[in-house]
């Protein structure tokens, strides 16, 4: 069977299909609140066809609440975080024990949530926003980089100091031993399958 031809010199590469039993991604405290942003303006009757212009004024508003007023969009995306979590392990049929401490974020991964929250509502689209926060965190000096690492290091010792608490307790001593997911090394090309590649990485380190 002859061979898919090459385009420009380089090899055809066939997107990857998407798993329809794979779960959906959790929503973000962000999305919940720009969901309800949508409903609002639908009850004043106010028109939402500028997409860009209301997503940019909903992000301005995201910015301006106290951490109050962002409780219940933060409860509602920890609750259906717990959801993905336990529907993404059962389908790599991993047994996962709700009670060991998560993993701690790397310095980078400390410094990528400040970069969404910075370009939340600028319309970048996933995979370039990605690749724009590796760009800036590689150019950034040691100083820069520092409160990142203090932070990373923090979480760490944190991080530690419960497992070493968790393993006291007996804590896994019941559970089988998890099976060995694969490490997924492409990304897909919509939003929810990138976010779901940073999550599957996250929780294979876990292991």
């Amino acid at each position: 069977m002859a061979r898919p031809k090459s385009v420009g010199g380089k090899k055809a590469k066939g997107k990857k299909e998407k798993d329809p039993n794979k779960p959906k991604r959790s929503t973000s405290a962000y999305f919940y609140f720009l969901a309800h942003c949508r409903l609002e303006a639908a009850k004043t009757g106010k028109p939402t066809a500028k997409i860009a212009q209301f997503t940019k004024d909903c992000s301005e508003k995201w910015r301006a609440l106290t951490v109050e007023t962002k409780k219940p969009f933060d409860d509602k995306a920890a609750i259906d975080k717990a959801r993905y979590q336990e529907e993404i392990a059962a389908y790599k049929g991993k047994t996962v024990d709700p009670n060991k401490p998560k993993r701690p974020p790397t310095a980078y991964f400390l410094f990528l949530a400040d970069f969404r929250i910075r370009m939340a509502g600028k319309g970048v689209e996933h995979r370039d926003l990605l690749k724009m926060a590796g760009e800036e965190w590689r150019a950034l000096s040691d100083e820069d980089k520092k409160p990142y690492e203090k932070g990373a290091l923090e979480q760490s010792k944190k991080y530690e100091a419960a497992m070493s608490e968790y393993r006291k307790t007996g804590g896994g001593a019941a559970a089988a031993p998890p099976k060995k997911a694969k490490v997924v090394e492409e990304e897909v090309d919509d939003i929810e399958d990138d976010d779901d590649e940073e999550e599957d990485d996250d929780e294979d380190d876990d292991e």
